[in-house]
């Protein structure tokens, strides 16, 4: 059986039917609301239970089994400073890269300590290549996440550069 869910079709959306497992599970777990202007792109209205979710987190969450989540490649992309764009990391839902997750990683800085907040955008195959694109992102395997403890090592380095930057 080939499930499958049509999106978009209004502000400024076109409409497209998405085949995609992955994204059909996390899109229809969470409340989506479309980027305004950005088809194929949208952003989770349950903004305040998820934005302290890691992005293979957030996978998980929505129903996403583990073996899946460990089949997936993950990438993490810092932005040269003077372009200030937030850090992201990038899922890919399939090979063909068509459909994927980007969130942004966002830096609070609260009294001493800093902290570390995500924007998760759910994306389409009319969305996340196009995306990519624009933030002249280029998925390699020097910015793949290998492993577990790689992923632990930049959530450290994200917590830390919160912390400089308050300094």
């Amino acid at each position: 059986m080939d499930a499958s869910i049509s999106i978009g079709g209004s502000k400024g959306h076109i409409e497209e039917t998405v085949h995609d497992p992955i994204f059909i599970t996390i899109y229809n777990a969470r409340r989506w609301k479309m980027i305004p202007s950005c088809t194929g792109r949208y952003t989770c209205r349950d903004h305040k239970t998820v934005s302290h979710l890691k992005p293979q987190q957030l996978l998980e969450d929505c129903g996403i089994d583990k073996p899946t989540i460990d089949s997936l490649n993950q990438y993490y992309v810092r932005f040269e400073k003077e372009r200030r764009k937030d850090p992201i990391y990038v899922i890919p839902f399939a090979d063909d890269g068509e459909t994927g997750l980007i969130s942004y990683v966002k830096h609070c800085n609260i009294g001493e300590e800093g902290t570390v907040s995500y924007v998760h955008t759910l994306n389409s195959g009319t969305g996340f290549q196009r995306k990519l694109e624009a933030l002249n992102v280029v998925l390699t395997e020097d910015i793949l996440i290998r492993d577990e403890v790689e992923v632990s090592e930049i959530g450290s380095l994200i917590t830390n550069e919160t912390v400089q930057t308050s300094s």
